[in-house]
């Protein structure tokens, strides 16, 4: 019989409620700290379930881990204060229920047309 685990998965971040910034840590060269007044948005898609993107003022902040689901919640209710990335833990096959990151890396946001408004979507109407 294949040792089960029962105990609880471990979140590799930190949460506090109402937190004013959000510290990113890439765990080789970076940790960045950023006000979550700035926030833009985050984004999860279904076919890279591995890698959350985040807006936060002038920088994207790609998120690659593991068992994302409960970090992208504190990213979506700004409960997240700190994220370090533990590539290591990747490899021990006892935290595979566990949510951290594996890779965090800083790049710059797309750039928008300038003069619209974010978000906004052209349509052609025809007329």
């Amino acid at each position: 019989m294949d040792g089960v685990s029962f105990r609880k998965p471990k979140l590799f971040f930190d949460v506090v409620a109402n937190p004013s910034h959000v510290t990113f840590n890439d765990g080789k060269e970076r940790r960045r700290n950023i006000p979550w007044q700035a926030y833009v948005e985050a984004s999860w898609d279904h076919a890279e379930l591995d890698t959350i993107k985040v807006e936060i003022s002038d920088w994207l902040i790609v998120i690659s881990g593991q068992n994302l689901g409960p970090l992208f919640q504190a990213i979506e209710d700004r409960t997240l204060a700190r994220l370090c990335a533990q590539p290591r833990l990747q490899e021990d096959r006892e935290r595979e229920l566990d949510t951290f990151a594996t890779e965090i890396r800083f790049t710059k946001p797309p750039v928008r047309n300038v003069g619209k408004q974010r978000g906004q979507i052209e349509f052609d109407l025809g007329g």
